[in-house]
């Protein structure tokens, strides 16, 4: 929650800031978006990573947002914690990997134009680079050189394979009889589950914001959020698994209500 709060607090200022996080703490409003401190302490009472997991990958992306905030900050220890929390992410959860090294990627890049200090650079590849203890690890103690863990297997529901396949099977115009994109069908119902409607919405202000909303931050969080979604629509696209990606569509999508209050109220003052 403290961690959400300063992430809140730079993208939407304090009151807004205080207003989420209370309703965060104390109430289920936003469960369904994995937003709820009770639905937190179910799985951490239930021994789950997920709830580790996300705290360490959200710590990571604080400090990105506090370097583009305060531009004059440059701590080596901050950058060195930076990889070192994504690597624990990954670690606890491997399908963060493709959202967490994209983070990485991109502070590597803004760090990098922003200071030109390749030491700041060393430090940042540095704590990330933990994560080779991960193949290092299955290699010693179980003579596997997997890079994680090739248990993902039970978890793969729509394997890329399956996706390649789908689109031989259109291009011949197999559609009715074909169980790969019938697979891929299920796998997006599970996803994005079109009875429920704000999941349908919530993603489609996620590509609205990444194509309008001229804020370089909220640009980034929508790129993590749809890498994430990316991962769900090839692993296990429900419960825990989700948490992380619609936790970041929500981020991006209070920031267009709160955007969109904002332009009405000028546009109030503006007609009077």
């Amino acid at each position: 929650i403290i961690v959400l709060f300063f992430i809140f607090r730079y993208l939407f200022g304090i009151k807004w800031a205080i207003f989420i996080s209370l309703l965060v703490y104390f109430s289920r409003a936003l469960e369904g978006y994995s937003l709820s401190l009770f639905n937190f302490l179910e799985h951490i009472n239930a021994g789950d990573a997920e709830p580790i997991a996300i705290f360490f990958f959200m710590t990571s992306l604080l400090i990105f947002i506090n370097f583009n905030k305060n531009k004059n900050i440059n701590s080596y220890y901050l950058n060195f914690l930076f990889g070192f929390f994504i690597f624990l992410s990954i670690s606890l959860r491997p399908n963060y990997f493709p959202t967490g090294f994209l983070l990485f990627f991109i502070f590597l890049i803004y760090n990098y134009f922003e200071s030109r200090n390749k030491i700041s650079l060393f430090f940042i590849c540095l704590g990330f680079s933990f994560i080779f203890l991960i193949p290092l690890h299955n290699f010693l103690y179980g003579n596997s050189y997997t890079f994680f863990s090739y248990g993902s297997h039970h978890n793969t529901h729509a394997p890329v394979s399956i996706y390649i396949s789908a689109l031989n099977d259109l291009i011949n115009f197999n559609i009715s009889n074909s169980n790969n994109i019938d697979r891929i069908l299920y796998q997006i119902m599970r996803w994005i589950k079109p009875d429920q409607i704000h999941y349908i919405i919530t993603f489609i202000i996620i590509i609205f914001s990444l194509l309008k909303i001229d804020n370089l931050l909220i640009k980034i969080i929508c790129l993590l959020a749809l890498s994430q979604h990316a991962v769900l629509l090839v692993f296990e696209p429900e419960g825990r698994y989700a948490y992380l990606a619609w936790i970041l569509t929500m981020i991006v999508f209070i920031n267009f209500i709160i955007s969109s209050i904002k332009f009405f109220k000028i546009s109030l003052k503006g007609f009077k």
